[in-house]
């Protein structure tokens, strides 16, 4: 395929892709200017996840008031257990679990009781560079708190984005 032909095709899927309604899944939490956040504490690293993606969306995190948006940290819990295994019972696989429990609030109305948001992953564990591994462990275990908070801007949108 030839340069423009292939360009005037990238130009043609693209107008077809957006003719259709696509876009790239995201949050977007529409009306929502402020949220408040109470139990920061309990996910102190899952919490700076959680402003970052706010602050992308224009979101503030402000003080409880009425009209306003609580999110309730309740809990956050990480799991790692073995999924398989060496010829010589070592463990070759890891499966990660992070699990954040969260309520959201308005005006003393329970907008959603009391969840648990789950991210996972598994990953290889190399026997002879154990210190790999652990930084493997690591920057998985920020891509799951990113995920994490991700779910909880979907969650707040859909109980409460339309104000």
């Amino acid at each position: 395929m030839s340069f423009p032909s292939r360009s005037i095709f990238v130009v043609l899927l693209s107008l077809l892709v957006s003719g259709c309604g696509y876009q790239l899944r995201g949050s977007n939490l529409g009306d929502l200017l402020a949220i408040s956040f109470s139990g920061t504490r309990e996910a102190p690293v899952t919490f700076r996840a959680i402003r970052d993606t706010l602050e992308e969306s224009n979101v503030t995190i402000v003080a409880p008031a009425n009209d306003v948006v609580a999110v309730h940290l309740l809990g956050e819990r990480s799991m790692r257990r073995s999924v398989a295994t060496t010829d010589v019972i070592d463990a070759a696989e890891y499966e990660l679990r992070l699990e954040l429990d969260v309520s959201i609030t308005r005006n003393e109305e329970v907008l959603l009781e009391q969840a648990t948001l789950v991210a996972e992953r598994v990953y290889a564990v190399d026997s002879a560079n154990l210190s790999g591994s652990f930084e493997e462990q690591t920057l998985l275990m920020d891509e799951m708190r990113a995920e994490l908070a991700r779910k909880l801007a979907r969650q707040i949108e859909m109980v409460a984005g339309s104000g």
